[in-house]
This record gives C-alpha cells, sequence and structure tokens, in this order.
C-alpha cells in the first residue's frame, strides 16, 4: 500500500516538474483559463505537451500524460446541413475550430468532394483557398438534386463532416385569383354593372387579389405584386399579407394583397388591367405569375325618372346629387346618394331652372328650382331632408320659366337669394326671386318700368348668374339678341346695359372684372366668343371666331387657369372643342363630332370632360387636347351639362383616391362615372356650367375641394 501512494506521489510530483493539474475534469468546460481537460485521466492542463510514442497525427494534440487527444473540437461547413442552394456557383466555407489551448497546425488545404444522392453527376468544384483555419471553394452543381458534400482533413482519420444540399434551380410559379366584381344589386330605379363589359370591377374600387404558390422554399418577403394600366404604365400594388391554411388556404402560400384600381394610368372607359406578381425562392430563383381582368369607369345609372332633364344636377354638400326633370308640365327634384340610391323625390313641376344648392347649415341645406306647371311656374325651396317644400313662390302672371337660377347673399337683405328670370305671356319678363329666410318679400318680384328699357325677354337655356347684387341674363328685345345687367330689386337696368350681343347668347361666366359669354344662332352658323366688362360697354369684343365675321356657333364654355377658355364651337364645315388663351390669344382645336353644346366640366389632373349632343363622353388633355378616352356608344340627347364630384363612400364622406365621379344627363336618364380627377379644379375661375358644383352661378361661391 505504501508503495502505491508513493508511486502516486512521485508521479504527481513528476507531472508537477512541466505542468501541474489544475483540476479534475469531465469535459474542457471544466477547466478554468482555458485549460485542457485530459480524457483519460480526467485532470486539467494549461497546455499541450509531452512526448508520445508513436507520435500523434497532425490533426492530434499530445497531452503531458503522452495521451493523443483530438486538436480540433470541429470541423464547421457552410452551408449547412439541410440547406437549399440555386444553380451556382455555391461558396463553400469549412472552418477547423482548434481546442483551448492547442496548437492550430492547420493543414494547407482539406479535402472537398461532392456526390449526388441517386449516384448522378456531382457538378465541379473550384481550387482550395485558406486563410488560417478557413477554407473556401465554389461548387457549381449539375443541375437539382440532392447532394452530399464533404469537407475532410487531408490525413486519414481526420476530422470530416457531410452535409446534405438540396439544389433548387427552378423559379415558384405563383397562381393570381381575381375574384369576380362587385358591381352592386339595382335598386328604385338604380342599375349597377357596366352593360357593355361583364364582369368588370370599377376603377374606383378596392380589389382583393389573392396568390397562392407550392414553392416550398419561398421567401415570403420577396412576394411583391404591381398593377399595370393602359400604355404600360405599372404601379405597386400594395404589401402581400399571408393568411394561413385555416383561412382557406390550400396551397402552400397563400397570400392577399388590396390593390387600389384608381391608382395606374387608364386611358380608357372600359378595358383591361393586369396584376403582375414577383417572387424568389431563399437562394434566388425569381418567378412570376399574372392575371388579366376587366375594369370600367361605368358607376351606375338612375333611369326612375320620367321625362328629360334639361339643367344641370347640383351637388350637396356631402354629395347629395339633386336632379330635376321635365315632362313637359309635370316633373320632380329627386334627391340621391353618390352611391346612387334614391333618397327621395318631389313632385313639383317641370324642373327648368336649378337645381341650386343652397349653403350647408349644420348638415342641411336648401335646394332650389325652377318649375312650370300646365300655365305658369313657380321657384321652390326645398328641404334637403325629405323634399318637402320649405317656400313656393308662384309667379304673379302667366308664363314659364326658360333659363336657369343664380343663388347668392344680396347686401341689402343679407340673405340667401335665388333669382331668376320669367318669361310672362305677352313678352311681360320680371326678375324674381325667393329668400326662405326673411320675414318679409320672400317672393320678391321685379317688373320693368312702363316706360323704361323692357326686361330682355328669355329663351330656352338662358344662362342667369350674379355678383353680389347684380345679376346678369340674355335673352331679346324688341327681336334683338341681348345681354343686360340689374342690380336686384332695381326696375331698370344698370348703366350702359343692355349691350347687343351677336347671336342668342348661351352662356356667361363672370371672370375678373368682366363677363364672358358664348353665342349661336340655331337656324344659320352666327355667333362666337366675347367679352364685356362687367360695367357694360356700347360693344361686345370679339375673342372668337378671329376676323370680323361672327362666323362660328359658341354654345358653351368654362374658364380654366391661366387663362385658359375651353369651349365647343361649330364653324363653318366644322366642329370643334376649342382651348383660348385669352393672354396670348392662342387658339388650339380638336375635332368633335357631334357636336359640344353641354358646357365642359375642368376637373384637377389636367383633364377636361366634354359631352356632346348625341350624349357621347370623352375626356380630354387640358394641356393640349389630345382624347384620352372615349364613352361609346353615346348615351343619347344631352340638354344638360354634367357635373363633377370628390370620391365619396355612400354616406358622402370623402374616401381616398385621385378619382372623381362625373355626373351626365343624357337620354332622360343620370349617370355617374369614374374619372381621373378628384373634383373640380380649384384654380379655375368658373369650371363648370354655372360656375360650381352647387350651380349658384356666382364666383363669391368657393369651387368645392376634395382635400
Amino acid at each position: 500500500m505504501l508503495r502505491k501512494v508513493l508511486g502516486t506521489v512521485l508521479l504527481l510530483g513528476a507531472l508537477a516538474g512541466c505542468t501541474a493539474p489544475v483540476r479534475v475534469c469531465e469535459t474542457n468546460d471544466d477547466c478554468p483559463g482555458g485549460g485542457i481537460c485530459d480524457p483519460e485521466r480526467k485532470l486539467c492542463y494549461s497546455e499541450e505537451g509531452g512526448a508520445c510514442e508513436p507520435a500523434c497525427a497532425p490533426y492530434q494534440a499530445c497531452t503531458p500524460l503522452n495521451v493523443c487527444v483530438p486538436r480540433y473540437t470541429a470541423l464547421v461547413v457552410t452551408p449547412g446541413d439541410g440547406g437549399v442552394v440555386g444553380v451556382g456557383p455555391v461558396p463553400v466555407r469549412a472552418e477547423l475550430l482548434v481546442g483551448a489551448g492547442f496548437k492550430e497546425n492547420f493543414p494547407e488545404t482539406l479535402n472537398f468532394s461532392v456526390v449526388r444522392s441517386d449516384g448522378g453527376t456531382s457538378g465541379a468544384l473550384e481550387p482550395v483557398t485558406r486563410n488560417a483555419g478557413v477554407y473556401t471553394t465554389q461548387w457549381t452543381p449539375a443541375g437539382e438534386g440532392e447532394f452530399l458534400l464533404t469537407a475532410a482533413h487531408p490525413e486519414v482519420g481526420g476530422p470530416r463532416t457531410t452535409v446534405r444540399l438540396t439544389v433548387d434551380t427552378t423559379p415558384p410559379s405563383f397562381v393570381v385569383f381575381v375574384p369576380p366584381a362587385d358591381a352592386g344589386v339595382s335598386d328604385g330605379g338604380t342599375t349597377y354593372g357596366d352593360p357593355a363589359l361583364a364582369n368588370a370591377w370599377r376603377r374606383d374600387q378596392v380589389m382583393p387579389v389573392e396568390i397562392r404558390t407550392n414553392e416550398p422554399n419561398l421567401d415570403p418577403s420577396t412576394v411583391t405584386i404591381a398593377l399595370q394600366g393602359t400604355n404600360g404604365g405599372t404601379v405597386p400594388g400594395g404589401p402581400v399579407t399571408a393568411f394561413a391554411q385555416s383561412e382557406n388556404c390550400d396551397a402552400g402560400f397563400c397570400g392577399v394583397a388590396q390593390v387600389k384600381l384608381w391608382e395606374p394610368p387608364f386611358d380608357a372607359f372600359r378595358g383591361t388591367m393586369t396584376v403582375d406578381v414577383q417572387g424568389a425562392d431563399k437562394v434566388g430563383n425569381a418567378g412570376s405569375g399574372s392575371t388579366t381582368f376587366n375594369v370600367t369607369r361605368w358607376k351606375w345609372v338612375f333611369d326612375g325618372a320620367a321625362g328629360t332633364i334639361k339643367s344641370a344636377p347640383g351637388i350637396g354638400a356631402k354629395g347629395t346629387i339633386y336632379l330635376g326633370t321635365n315632362a313637359n308640365t309635370s316633373g320632380k327634384v329627386f334627391a340621391l346618394t353618390p352611391e346612387g340610391a334614391l333618397k327621395w323625390e318631389s313632385q313639383i313641376g317641370a324642373v327648368v331652372g336649378g337645381p341650386a344648392v343652397g349653403a350647408s347649415d349644420g348638415g342641411t341645406e336648401l335646394v332650389y328650382v325652377g318649375a312650370n306647371s300646365t300655365s305658369d311656374g313657380s321657384l321652390y325651396a326645398l328641404q334637403s331632408g325629405d323634399g318637402g317644400t320649405l317656400l313656393r313662390c308662384p309667379m304673379p302672371v302667366s308664363g314659364a320659366f326658360e333659363g336657369s337660377l343664380a343663388l347668392g347673399t344680396t347686401s341689402t337683405a343679407q340673405l340667401e337669394t335665388a333669382v331668376s328670370v320669367y318669361n310672362g305671356n305677352l313678352g311681360a319678363s320680371l326678375i324674381v326671386g325667393i329668400r326662405p329666410g326673411a320675414a318679409t318679400l320672400t317672393c320678391p318680384v321685379i317688373e320693368s318700368l312702363s316706360s323704361g328699357e323692357q326686361i330682355p325677354v328669355p329663351i330656352a337655356g338662358t344662362p342667369v348668374v350674379m355678383r353680389n347684387d347684380n345679376i346678369f341674363f340674355s335673352g331679346t328685345a324688341s327681336g334683338a339678341p341681348k345681354i343686360t345687367s340689374y342690380t336686384f330689386g332695381s326696375a331698370t337696368p344698370r348703366s350702359n346695359w343692355p349691350v347687343s350681343s351677336p347671336a342668342v347668347t348661351r352662356s356667361l361666366a363672370l371672370v375678373g372684372s368682366d363677363v364672358i359669354g358664348g353665342a349661336a344662332a340655331t337656324d344659320f352658323v352666327a355667333g362666337g366668343l366675347f367679352k364685356i366688362p362687367e360695367g357694360g360697354a356700347l360693344d361686345v369684343t370679339r375673342l372668337y371666331p378671329a376676323g370680323t365675321a361672327w362666323s362660328s356657333r359658341v354654345y358653351s364654355l368654362a374658364m380654366g387657369s391661366s387663362d385658359n377658355i375651353f369651349f365647343g364651337a361649330e364653324p363653318t364645315g366644322s366642329i370643334e372643342l376649342n382651348r383660348l388663351n385669352l393672354t396670348n390669344v392662342a387658339l388650339q382645336t380638336a375635332s368633335s363630332s357631334p357636336a359640344i353644346r353641354a358646357t365642359p366640366v375642368i376637373g384637377v389632373n389636367g383633364n377636361v370632360y366634354t359631352v356632346t349632343t348625341n350624349g357621347a363622353v370623352r375626356a380630354w388633355s387640358a394641356d393640349n387636347l389630345s382624347p384620352r378616352w372615349t364613352l361609346a356608344p353615346a348615351l343619347g340627347t344631352a340638354e344638360a351639362s354634367p357635373t363633377l364630384d370628390c370620391p365619396r363612400d355612400a354616406s358622402g364622406t370623402l374616401v381616398d383616391g385621385n378619382h372623381g365621379v362625373l355626373y351626365v344627363p343624357a337620354g332622360g336618364k343620370l349617370y355617374a362615372f369614374v374619372v381621373d380627377s378628384r373634383g373640380l379644379d380649384t384654380s379655375a375661375p368658373w369650371p363648370k356650367y354655372q360656375h360650381d358644383s352647387r350651380n349658384t352661378g356666382n364666383p363669391a361661391t368657393p369651387i368645392t375641394s376634395c382635400p
């Protein structure tokens, strides 16, 4: 027993002479300070040493107990086991990790090899380069499949690592699905869905697009969607959100994107758009998928009215559309939501003037119209909530309204007043008004003095406009066409009025300090475009046509920004849409057939909208009068002008988007079309019939903006 202990003491003493054991250990982690655990003796040593016989292999280290142990803790290969790689060249990296306290002793190279699991061709490996214990090469696989890649120490028995890799060279394919269009259900005289294009999504809708793929190695972050309109114009389609198999996903990946159909360019009334999907797998193989679908600007049509529509619709503060109809001696006023649903209807008579919409007061507004019965006419102020009559002003003599209404606040009454001109029988014209907020004189009537200038007799479509207390209108006096101006309440015309016009004046606009008018004869080609100072003049100043002859019919005009007037013209032998700049007198002309007699509408985004006499609707570029799209076939006879509003939901709340809605009365119906203008051009001094969407005919009324 003494000999055994002594032997142990002598052994420990001998070891202490070179490297002392630190402590008993099981692994290197038990050895502090980077010591090495001798696996045989279970003792920690601080460094490599000893003289092993036979000598250790290069990938081994000799401990002070003369035991050979692994020099390297691991041989790490990248890509790792189970990895997926592409067609290549594939970077391959192998690193020898040296145990703490051992010398590096890295070999000059490692042996790399690749075999295909099914025994086929494996591909090519590039020469190996070394940087300390890191060895790199590149591998070009021989096609798709499963491969075993091995990195090994060049000495037999040395460390080696084999990883199983999948080579994927096939890009993902995507199935793109667009659900059936949601056009809406016909109700109350309003129908939805383009009659000329089945299963068409509307230009103003947000459309869900579903995307599916069975690519097992898809990188979902790479999946993108784009929306392509006309002329190759493409915009991003928004983010793609994945949903799980529990949410009706029948593929390896399912996603959905909400695309806004108003965003891509679409220079057509109806046609197709394309959804393009792009995506890649985890090794960069890029794939795609696409589908096309129908798109239309057709929103709805209201056909619940009997008779024709002779005046432009008015738009309320919350987007309610007020529409008057005319069936000779009867007619109605209708109120529709922005989605075309009927709110109410009111039987009052054949509507000629208005609707003009009063200022909103806490969400309510009055609707003013001039309507005719069998023998006479009346001015009405209707309540916007239910169409009930708040005030009716019957005319004191038999006759009829022929022209529009103007709406404003007069300085004398400081109350909202609607004004028109009444064509009394036997040529007795009256300037009339309706003022619901007044305690007295709620129905003011101004007759000509027997010894003074007779009020001109209005004809069908006579324009009536106003600024402050001054009203301007046209008609005939002693058989000659005239334009005149009165201060409301006065029985005599203002100084320097009336002024003779080259033909019957069909349209008026108050721009700056001028009255701009368009005149047209019916039985022969005569008329043109002119201006008169608001203070009156001896004669009109010719604007169009050039020269000395009034040789072109001009029925309507709209004044845009930068002094540009847009108007339909009918010179001898031609039918045109014109743009005339008042500053440099530059005239630009585009052909239009048939004639444009309704007032053009100037929208934002540089668009001008016109309606021809047979109901052909067109969009033009305001910059050069190039046509952007045309609705065919035409809608039918158009006797009233279109109007334009902001994009809204059914409640009238403004919604997102750079689009708007064009309302077109034609063929006894009211049509709603999605256009690429978010409302009227607020920089235009007179962008439509009767100036603004409320039809006030008053430049003091703000042009409705659509923030």
